[in-house]
């Protein structure tokens, strides 16, 4: 027979649900906010709840406990009252009394109830004989129909992840270590001093010293145009995740950046003849090769060396270096590969570009490495095609480098094997 008390317990907490809908259905109709007494009103019956929600789960889990005992009581009554089958006989609950039967032997639901309640519950089956037990855990075992991932394709979509995993890298490290204008034409041009005068000391009264002449030359540099196009259909533009239009002008943008690097990288590899030996491939050798490069660019130009910029096998290599003395007069400073941070080596700024060929470093004052390039360059451009329903899309930049002064820059030349 049904619990009174549950039912009641239920019917009361739908009715105050209903009361509660009640009383904001009307302050939202009249759009208003509810008054105090409403308010009050609303906190006895959600306190009444509070109250109504525990005795529910409680009487609920007693009243499954209850079904589970008066399931197995009838299916212990109904054997009971059977007469046992005689010898050679099956027995009619049991449709497969061997333990030897395909699939779908169950012939009625009753059957598979039995064997059901007798594995579900150890108390159950520990009044039947072992035998009984294993035959129906293995019958309920070969009733269930297994689905697996592979028999039903059709409604386990794959799972897109819409986001472009690979490295896009726009970065310039030669680029924004120069000195940037803004390439109006087709040419930069800039003044290059070629002969500077002297001072001497002068020998006696009225007498010459010293040579006065002074030449500067101008120095034109053509700029090189780089430039990339498509045409993408209407759909692939609307249908796309990510974006596919966004995605070619970040990649074109990116091979833009490592083209015009490539285009420093190259000028500054040609400058140094005779370039500046690093004599043992250890930490001090390195140091050394620096500080002496360091010099030469002084000694011809009355620079001061600030960058030391190198291609990625040899940065890296030489910030793998490790000493166990600390230098006296020379800090040689400190990195974090984690991050790709260099601040400094041997306090001057180190650069590491892809830009540069392999096997090369180079010391020198960036402010004599000119760079010019059109303003926002790359440039993207797009042109519609109604007729086809396309979009013909592209960038192109203007680029220009140059050095001031060539003396500005020496080359270190590494050792055959790097550590």
């Amino acid at each position: 027979m049904p619990n009174a008390v549950l039912q009641r317990l239920v019917d009361e907490r739908d009715e105050t649900n209903r009361n509660i809908d009640r009383i904001l259905d009307s302050t939202n109709d009249e759009e208003r906010d509810p008054s105090e007494s409403e308010r009050q009103l609303i906190v006895r019956y959600r306190d009444r709840l509070n109250e109504l929600e525990p005795q529910i789960v409680e009487l609920l889990d007693l009243e499954e406990t209850r079904n589970t005992a008066r399931d197995a009581r009838d299916t212990l009554g109904r054997s009971r009252r059977e007469d046992p089958p005689q010898p050679g006989q099956p027995n009619p609950d049991d449709p497969d009394p061997d333990g030897g039967g395909e699939p779908g032997q169950y012939r009625t639901f009753a059957q598979y109830a039995r064997d059901a309640i007798l594995v579900r519950h150890s108390h159950i089956a520990s009044a039947v004989e072992r035998p009984v037990f294993e035959r129906a855990s293995q019958r309920l075992q070969r009733q269930i129909s297994h689905v697996l991932t592979s028999d039903i394709p059709g409604i386990v979509p794959t799972q897109h992840i819409a986001q472009i995993m690979d490295t896009i890298d726009a970065s310039r490290p030669l680029v924004d270590a120069s000195t940037k204008s803004t390439l109006t034409s087709g040419k930069i041009a800039f003044p290059q001093i070629t002969e500077r005068p002297t001072v001497g000391k002068q020998a006696a009264e009225k007498t010459t010293a010293g040579d006065g002449s002074m030449t500067v030359v101008m120095v034109e540099k053509t700029a090189a145009t780089f430039i990339s196009a498509a045409n993408f259909s209407w759909q692939s533009i609307q249908w796309s995740n990510p974006d596919a239009l966004a995605l070619w002008f970040d990649l074109a943008a990116a091979d833009y950046a490592r083209k015009t690097d490539a285009e420093v990288g190259a000028l500054l590899a040609g400058l140094d003849s005779s370039p500046t030996v690093v004599a043992t491939p250890d930490l001090e050798g390195w140091m050394a090769a620096v500080a002496e490069a360091a010099y030469h660019v002084y000694d011809a130009t009355g620079r001061y060396a600030d960058t030391i910029a190198a291609d990625p096998e040899t940065g890296y290599k030489l910030l793998g270096l490790v000493g166990t003395t600390t230098p006296t007069f020379l800090t040689t400073g400190q990195a974090n590969l984690a991050n790709g941070t260099f601040p400094t080596l041997g306090g001057l700024r180190f650069i590491i570009s892809a830009g540069l060929p392999a096997q090369t470093a180079v010391v020198g004052d960036f402010d004599a490495l000119l760079t010019a390039e059109t303003p926002g360059a790359p440039v993207e451009l797009r042109a519609v095609e109604p007729s086809i329903g396309g979009l013909e899309v592209g960038i192109i930049g203007a680029f220009a480098c140059a050095v001031a002064d060539n003396s500005a820059f020496c080359e270190l030349t590494a050792p055959p094997v790097l550590p």
